[in-house]
């Protein structure tokens, strides 16, 4: 995967995620959320990015602390 494809991929995860903690209900949306933002993280880890890898780590982080 090209760094510009795990990029929107990246992107693509962490806003189904928030989308998915905004827009759904019931106790599933947060690890659902979860999910989607541990999958962003794997794919910025695998391509090196590091700028990526602290957004979804910054949401992760954001669901423990809720």
């Amino acid at each position: 995967m090209s760094e510009d494809e795990a990029r929107r991929r990246v992107r693509q995860l962490l806003l189904s995620g928030d989308n998915t903690l905004k827009n759904r209900t019931g106790d599933e949306r947060v690890a659902r959320a979860r999910s989607r933002y541990e999958d962003a993280l794997a794919v910025a880890r695998d391509a090196g990015l590091d700028d990526a890898v602290v957004f979804a780590q910054r949401r992760l982080d954001a669901l423990d602390h809720a």
